[in-house]
């Protein structure tokens, strides 16, 4: 694992187990490109990436490189795409559809219904099992343009470049019948499990906190009439 990773952005943050606060960063490590730094007394190299900077003891090598970025790209346990770059993502075709007018799209939230139960039930090791073969199944059933990221717990954001909602029911129905007929094995034992699903469009007079917050009424929705369904709105 790497040291840590700094996004230099307007929300200064830093993953890993380093203690550097925004002044160190600013004098010591920002600007700087495979160099080393002293750090606690100890040497680190730095390495930019981006708007980013990955911090490590090793010199930066491809490998610590192609670390990162699997690490900063996707989620370790499922192998999507992680939140933050789900979010990026689709700020990203929010801001084309607004910007041209074009490429509308639409979205899903899933969630494992009833995910804590899996947990209390058979263990931990079982709940990520769930959600392993979740994502194995969206990314079997999506196409190659859509994008599938893990944006919480047991929550999944699929982004459906071109799509209405009509063709994201049907790509949503498709998904809820394939988990609800599979089963996996754990211990010797069978876990079945169901999903509920929100879907929205993006609208011209849409921000993100208006797409994502219509999607997650639709995903509440669904959990409120039973689970096991799809909303849209």
């Amino acid at each position: 694992m790497l040291d840590a990773v700094i996004y230099n952005d307007d929300d200064f943050k830093v993953e890993g187990n380093l203690d550097i606060d925004k002044s160190f960063f600013e004098k010591n490590i920002k600007n700087k490109n495979c160099e080393k730094v002293k750090i606690n007394g100890e040497d680190y190299w730095v390495f930019k990436k981006d708007n980013c900077y990955i911090i490590d003891k090793f010199v930066c090598l491809d490998e610590t490189i192609e670390e990162y970025e699997k690490n900063a790209i996707y989620d370790g346990l499922t192998g999507c795409y992680n939140k933050r770059e789900i979010v990026e993502f689709l700020n990203k075709f929010l801001h084309n559809y607004i910007r041209y007018k074009k490429d509308p799209f639409s979205l899903l939230m899933l969630d494992i219904d009833h995910f804590k139960k899996i947990n209390d039930t058979y263990g931990h090791l079982a709940g990520d099992m769930a959600l392993k073969e979740m994502a194995n199944i969206i990314r079997n059933l999506i196409r190659k343009s859509d994008l599938c990221g893990r944006f919480g717990g047991e929550e999944f954001l699929v982004i459906l470049p071109n799509t209405k909602i009509a063709g994201a029911l049907k790509l949503a129905n498709r998904i809820k019948d394939a988990i609800e007929n599979h089963s996996f094995k754990f211990k010797n034992r069978e876990i079945k499990f169901t999903i509920s699903i929100g879907i929205t469009a993006v609208g011209i007079n849409d921000d993100y906190n208006s797409l994502m917050s219509r999607v997650d009424e639709a995903l509440y929705e669904a959990k409120n009439k039973g689970r096991n369904r799809i909303e849209y709105r």
